[in-house]
C-alpha cells in the first residue's frame, strides 16, 4: 500500500499549531522582560516621587502651599513617608 507523506493530509495545520505553541510563550516572555527592564524595576519608582515633587513645586509656585508645608512635603517624599493629615 502506498502512502503520501506530503502536506496534503493537514500536516501543515499541525505544524503551524506546534510552532505557535512554541513561539507565542517565547515572545510573551521577551515582551514582559523588555517592559520590566524599561520601567526601571518595581516597587516605588523614583518617577512617582519626582512627579509628586513636581506637583508640590507647582502648588508652591501657584501659592497654594506656604514654604513650611512645601518643605515638609518634599522632605516626606524624599524619606519615603506619606505626608499629610489623617
Amino acid at each position: 500500500m502506498w502512502h503520501s507523506y506530503g502536506w496534503d493530509n493537514g500536516d501543515w495545520f499541525g505544524m503551524t499549531l506546534m510552532m505557535a505553541f512554541m513561539w507565542v510563550p517565547i515572545l510573551v516572555l521577551v515582551v514582559v522582560l523588555v517592559r520590566s527592564l524599561s520601567a526601571g524595576g518595581g516597587g516605588s519608582s523614583p518617577q512617582v516621587h519626582d512627579s509628586a515633587e513636581d506637583e508640590a513645586r507647582r502648588a508652591y509656585a501657584r501659592g497654594d502651599l506656604d514654604r513650611e508645608r512645601f518643605l515638609q512635603i518634599t522632605s516626606d517624599l524624599r524619606e519615603g513617608r506619606p505626608g499629610g493629615p489623617k
